[in-house]
C-alpha cells in the first residue's frame, strides 16, 4: 500500500511539474507576439494642478503612430503610486486645438543656395498644411532670434515674406536663438505650443552654455522638435538630438537637403496626432516639486509605457476658492445695492414722502403738502388747485 501510494504522490508531482513547465512555455510565447508599444509624453501642462492635461504619442515597434487605442487601456502613476483620479483620453484628431507654432530655420552662409530654398519650400508647405486656428512663428538662427513674423494665422502669412528670407553673414547662435525664441513662447496664451529647430546643429560663439540650455527647456517644458540637416557633416547633430529627447520631442535626420520639406511634414504629422490626456490626480497635494508622471499600456496582446518629469505647480488660491471668493464679492454686491434701496425708501417714508408727485415738475411730495414748493414760484407756470379727497 505504501508502494502505491508513493507511486501515485511521483506520478501527481511529475504532472504538477509538466503542467508548470507547459504554463511557462505558453506564457513565454505569448509575451514574445505581444507588440510593444513606444509611449512617449511630448508635454505635461500642470499650472492648474491637480488637473493635468498629457499630450502623449504611441508607436508601434515600426515606429507607426497608434490611434484607435480605447481609454480603458492607460494607466497612471505617479511617484510610483498608482493614480485613480478622472480621466479623459481622446484623440488629438477628435478636438484639434489650436497650436502656437515657432519654427526657427538656419540661414547662414553655408545655408545658401538649395538648403536655404528647400527650407522655404518646407515652409510655405507647413503653411498650406495648418488649422485655420493654429498660428505660427517664424525665426532665423542669428545672434539672438530674426523674427520675420509671429503669432500670424495661416490667411495672414505673406508667402513673399518667407520667400524672400536670404543668407546672412551672422554666426549660427544656436543656443541663444532657441533660448530666446522658447521665451518668446512662454509668454503666449496658446496651451499647445511646439518649437521646431531646422538646422545643422552647428553653435558658434553663444553667450549661453549648452547646461544654461538645458536648464531653460527643462523649466519651459515646451517640446522641441529638430530636423538635422546634413551640410558639412554630422558631428553637431547630436546637439538637435539632446534637445528633442530632453524635451519630449522628437528628432528625424535628413541626409538630403532636397528632403526637407517631407521631413517637416512627417514632424507635424507626428505634432497632431497625439492623445489629449486630462488627468485629475488625487494622489498627492501640490507641492511646486519635480515628479515623475507614467502612462502604461498592458493587455494580452500589447504593451508599453513612458514617463516624464513635471512640476506639481501650487496655486495660491485653489479654483474652487478663486470661485467662491468671487461669488461671494458678487452677492455682497447685490446686498449692498438692495440695502442701499430699502434705506433710501425707509428714509422717504419717515420724511412724509409718498409716491404722490407734483403734476408739473413731477418731484416726489409729502402728503401734507398741498403745493409743490420747488415749482410754485416759478414764473408762468399756474398751479393747479389740489384735488380734494374724496371721503368714504
Amino acid at each position: 500500500m505504501k508502494n502505491k501510494s508513493g507511486k501515485t504522490a511521483k506520478k501527481t508531482l511529475a504532472f504538477f511539474l509538466l503542467f508548470l513547465f507547459a504554463a511557462t512555455i505558453q506564457n513565454i510565447a505569448a509575451q514574445s507576439d505581444r507588440a510593444e508599444l513606444t509611449i512617449k509624453i511630448d508635454q505635461i501642462i500642470s499650472h492648474n494642478f491637480p488637473n493635468v492635461t498629457l499630450y502623449a504619442i504611441v508607436k508601434n515597434e515600426r515606429g507607426e503612430v497608434v490611434s484607435g487605442l480605447s481609454p480603458g487601456v492607460f494607466r497612471f502613476r505617479i511617484g510610483g503610486m498608482e493614480e485613480t483620479g478622472r480621466s479623459s483620453i481622446i484623440p488629438f484628431s477628435m478636438r484639434e486645438p489650436p497650436i502656437d507654432y515657432s519654427i526657427i530655420i538656419s540661414n547662414s552662409g553655408i545655408m545658401e543656395g538649395e538648403p536655404l530654398d528647400f527650407q522655404r519650400n518646407a515652409i510655405l508647405q507647413f503653411v498650406d498644411a495648418m488649422k485655420p486656428r493654429d498660428t505660427l512663428s517664424l525665426y532665423t538662427i542669428g545672434e539672438e532670434a530674426n523674427v520675420i513674423f509671429e503669432e500670424l494665422r495661416r490667411d495672414a502669412i505673406d508667402p513673399s515674406v518667407i520667400n524672400s528670407i536670404d543668407v546672412t553673414t551672422v554666426q549660427p547662435r544656436l543656443h541663444d536663438s532657441v533660448i530666446n525664441v522658447v521665451r518668446r513662447s512662454q509668454r503666449r496664451s496658446t496651451e499647445r505650443r511646439v518649437v521646431i529647430v531646422i538646422s545643422d546643429g552647428r553653435d558658434i560663439n553663444s553667450r549661453f552654455t549648452k547646461e544654461q540650455l538645458n536648464a531653460v527647456l527643462q523649466e519651459a517644458q515646451i517640446p522641441v522638435y529638430t530636423l538635422g540637416v546634413r551640410i558639412l557633416g554630422t558631428q553637431f547633430l547630436s546637439n538637435l538630438d539632446e534637445m528633442a529627447s530632453l524635451t519630449g520631442g522628437t528628432y528625424l535626420f535628413t541626409p538630403q537637403v532636397s528632403g526637407i520639406p517631407a521631413s517637416l511634414r512627417s514632424l507635424n504629422n507626428i505634432i497632431t496626432q497625439p492623445y489629449i490626456i486630462n488627468l485629475r490626480v488625487r494622489s498627492m497635494r501640490a507641492d511646486d516639486l519635480p515628479h515623475i508622471l507614467e502612462v502604461s499600456i498592458n493587455e494580452n496582446d500589447f504593451g508599453g509605457r513612458g514617463q516624464r518629469t513635471f512640476i506639481a505647480v501650487r496655486i495660491p488660491v485653489p479654483q474652487w476658492a478663486r470661485f467662491l471668493i468671487a461669488g461671494a464679492i458678487l452677492l455682497l454686491i447685490v446686498v449692498l445695492v438692495v440695502l442701499a434701496i430699502v434705506r433710501r425708501v425707509l428714509k422717504r417714508k419717515h420724511m412724509g414722502i409718498t409716491r404722490r408727485r407734483c403734476t408739473d415738475c413731477r418731484t416726489r411730495m409729502r402728503d401734507t403738502w398741498d403745493t409743490c414748493p420747488f415749482c410754485r414760484y416759478l414764473p408762468g407756470r399756474k398751479k393747479k388747485a389740489p384735488k380734494e379727497k374724496l371721503s368714504a
